[in-house]
Order: structure tokens, then C-alpha cells, then sequence
């Protein structure tokens, strides 16, 4: 009985797992991701190729896998493009009043590498870093 229930659940057209990972990657890119999360967003892109290849070939179980890992990636390069966006922002205002240090300025150019090199949680601490600098800059001239 386990078995068929297994079967079953694989033998379906992952159809909604499909178009959870398209609408993550359109997010992903609705809020600049391909700017500031470039890995992830090519990771996201090439898995939901993969997964579309897969459901053409009747290979539901891999392309529900890999749809599943694409939404993931996507949702990475949204988190990070959105801290990345806001931290821009607080660090552009404190460069136009002339009060950004090179600290803040620092741990953006940090946050930025950790990024392209798909390191999620430290990229998003050292934009989060950036923007707590940049705002103490701006409070605190």
C-alpha cells in the first residue's frame, strides 16, 4: 500500500510545483535580484529548465525535485536582493549627505562578494551590517 501512494504521488504532472518555481523566478527578478543574487538567479533559471525538460519527458519525479529546488534558489535571490536593495538606498542617502564610512561602504563591497559567491545567510548579515552603519552615519555625522 506504501508503495502505491509513493507511486502515485510521482506518477502526476507536478503542475503546481511548476508554476510555484516560474512565479519565485519572475519575483526573483521583479525585485532586481539579477543584480545583486546573479548565482541564485542562474541557478533558479537553469533548474526550471531542467525541471521543464523533465515534464516534457515524462520524468515527474525529477522535474518536481528540481522545480522544487528552483522555487528554493529563487527565494534565496529574493531575500538577498531585497536586503541588498534597502542597504543601496540607506548607503546612497548617507553618500549624498557626504557621511558614509568607509565601514559601512566596506561591509556593503563584502556583502556583495559573499552574494555572487551564493553564500546567502553572510551575505544578507553584511548587507544587514552595511545598513546599520549607514544609518548610525546618518543619525550620528
Amino acid at each position: 500500500m506504501f508503495w502505491m501512494v509513493l507511486l502515485a504521488g510521482c506518477a502526476s504532472a507536478p503542475t503546481q510545483e511548476m508554476s510555484d518555481a516560474r512565479q519565485a523566478v519572475r519575483a526573483a527578478h521583479d525585485v532586481g535580484a539579477a543584480e545583486h543574487a546573479r548565482e541564485n538567479v542562474q541557478q533558479a533559471e537553469q533548474l526550471l529548465n531542467k525541471a521543464t525538460r523533465e515534464l516534457e519527458q515524462g520524468d515527474f519525479g525529477d522535474a518536481r525535485e528540481d522545480a522544487e529546488a528552483a522555487r528554493v534558489e529563487a527565494i534565496k535571490a529574493q531575500d538577498i536582493a531585497q536586503v541588498m536593495s534597502a542597504t543601496k538606498r540607506v548607503l546612497q542617502e548617507a553618500s549624498q549627505r557626504d557621511v558614509l564610512s568607509a565601514d559601512a561602504a566596506q561591509f556593503f563591497e563584502q556583502a556583495q562578494m559573499a552574494a555572487d559567491e551564493n553564500r546567502v545567510h553572510e551575505a544578507i548579515r553584511l548587507a544587514n551590517e552595511a545598513r546599520h552603519q549607514a544609518e548610525q552615519d546618518l543619525n550620528h555625522p
